[in-house]
């Protein structure tokens, strides 16, 4: 009968579905006003796992769950983790291009900062950390520097900082930095090497939550993170991340981000690229 149960998607009541929308936009901003059927598919293996047979128990376990473990599990279900390395490639050449030129002829000491929010799975940090070792094998000479990755997501984080990967997540990385990188394969995958995974920190960060405002970026990647907020919640972010930023200190956002005047008093600098100055 159990089993049974469990082959068709339970369904949320009206006011369920309105509870649980509320709890996630309060604790991490995210709307999911429009995505009913899609927490319904999304959580019936939760429901399943704590043996609850409707949303209402599920619920109740959830206000009554003082660990935080159940609440991480239901986020890591909602949230979507899609993400690959070298996406959305111009970024990653600004960088190249203008941000560490820029940061080799005026830099006056300490080290360069990086923060990458929302990181999933480790994709974008990575690859940003093989941009910056491609940089100075090439004779670039950069201060040391250090990038800080985050997410809400203790499972997706664990990933990262295994850093294996399928052939399908590497294919957008330019050949000889999959084979100078990712050469130590893992049944048919690939585990990154340890130069490339022990440059970036991986630790848990709920963006809803205050920043430590002692910890200056340099840089800030906050990339299709925003599409999942309403305006508000994005405004906050932005304003967060500005006073995280340095004098100086560039953010890129995803390319469906653009900020317009009323979310940021950065400088547009480029494409879904700002400056702090």
């Amino acid at each position: 009968m159990w089993q049974r149960g469990f082959e068709q998607v339970i369904r949320l009541t009206d006011s369920e579905f309105a509870y649980l929308i509320r709890y996630v936009k309060d604790r991490y901003g995210i709307e999911l006003e429009k995505k009913q059927i899609l927490i319904e598919c999304r959580l019936r293996k939760e429901l399943e796992q704590y043996g609850a047979e409707n949303f209402s128990k599920y619920l109740r376990m959830l206000e009554a769950d003082t660990t935080g473990k159940m609440e991480e599990d239901m986020m890591h279900r909602l949230t979507t983790h899609y993400t690959y390395f070298y996406r959305e490639p111009q970024h990653f050449d600004f960088v190249k291009n203008t941000i560490l030129p820029e940061v080799e002829k005026t830099w006056k000491g300490g080290g360069y900062q990086i923060w990458c929010a929302g990181c999933s799975t480790g994709e974008e940090p990575y690859t940003l950390a093989m941009v910056l070792k491609e940089y100075e094998a090439k004779g670039g000479k950069l201060p040391q520097w250090f990038i800080t990755a985050t997410d809400i997501s203790e499972d997706v984080l664990e990933q990262a900082r295994a850093g294996i990967y399928t052939p399908k997540e590497l294919e957008k990385l330019p050949a000889d930095w999959r084979e100078k990188y990712c050469s130590q394969k893992v049944g048919k995958n690939f585990q990154l090497d340890k130069s490339i995974r022990s440059a970036v920190q991986f630790r848990r960060q709920n963006l809803m939550e205050p920043v430590n405002q002692m910890r200056q970026y340099d840089l800030i990647f906050c990339r299709n993170v925003m599409i999942y907020f309403d305006v508000e919640v994005r405004k906050g972010l932005i304003r967060k991340l500005e006073s995280c930023l340095r004098a100086g200190g560039y953010l890129l956002v995803g390319h469906s981000e653009l900020l317009s005047r009323d979310y940021t008093t950065l400088n547009n600098v480029g494409m879904a690229a700002y400056k702090k100055e």
